[in-house]
């Protein structure tokens, strides 16, 4: 598995605009909106160092996302799963679909004791818990199911990596917790939003494709995202 790569060293001032704006954000009124994406706009351009940079940054994030269509899709059509996951088949047999995620998240991303890994981890069990809710055997998903899941993840992985960086700016500057928690939570679902247009864009683009191109479609997804808030921050 691919880590993510390690942060660049740290720019004086590189939070200061995503902090600033992300507080407005957080502390309401009628141009909240309007903060939100100036504060990812900064987010992208000065914190990850454009949106070219996060995408290789987060290139882990994109090859979770592809291990788990390639698995899913493997599994959906009968195949043997890919070996670099280490998953006997015979140990999904029998097994309910609550174990067969956690196997899932187990094989694609270890526990490594990092955020990075935890973060992930979380992803993908929360992208199976969602498909779960419209289709209880995760070993027949639909060709688009598994894009929605694969898209899913990527979402929750971009929030996730957003939060851990600059979560505090928007909970530290709401007028209570519980609102700070409520916006921030706004944040990760319009991030999401993002994310999963991208994907679903860039798929349409390729059309059929086979197990090595999901890989490129997730980093290209990653980084038109972080382009989409760049441009709607209006930087």
């Amino acid at each position: 598995m691919q880590p993510q790569q390690p942060a660049a060293p740290s720019q004086p001032g590189r939070w200061r605009g995503v902090r600033t704006s992300l507080g407005k954000f957080a502390g309401g009124g009628a141009d909240r909106e309007r903060h939100l994406r100036r504060g990812l706009g900064h987010y992208s351009r000065s914190g990850m160092g454009g949106s070219r940079n996060a995408a290789r940054r987060m290139g882990g994030s994109a090859t979770a996302a592809s291990s788990l269509h390639n698995a899913l899709t493997s599994l959906a059509n009968g195949q043997p799963l890919p070996q670099d996951l280490g998953i006997d088949p015979q140990a999904l047999a029998g097994r309910t679909p609550g174990e067969i995620a956690d196997i899932l998240v187990d094989a694609i991303r270890p526990i490594d004791g990092s955020q990075d890994a935890e973060a992930t981890r979380d992803s993908v069990a929360r992208a199976l818990a969602d498909v779960l809710v419209q289709n209880n055997d995760l070993t027949n998903l639909s060709p688009a199911q598994v894009d929605q899941v694969t898209a899913s993840t990527l979402g929750y992985d971009v929030a996730h990596r957003i939060e851990l960086d600059v979560g505090k700016a928007i909970i530290g500057k709401a007028p209570t917790k519980g609102e700070g928690l409520e916006r921030l939570q706004e944040m990760k679902n319009y991030v999401r939003e993002v994310v999963a247009a991208e994907y679903a864009a860039e798929r349409a683009r390729n059309g059929a494709v086979g197990r090595a191109v999901i890989g490129r479609i997730s980093r290209d997804a990653i980084q038109q995202a972080f382009e989409v808030f760049e441009e709607d921050g209006g930087l």
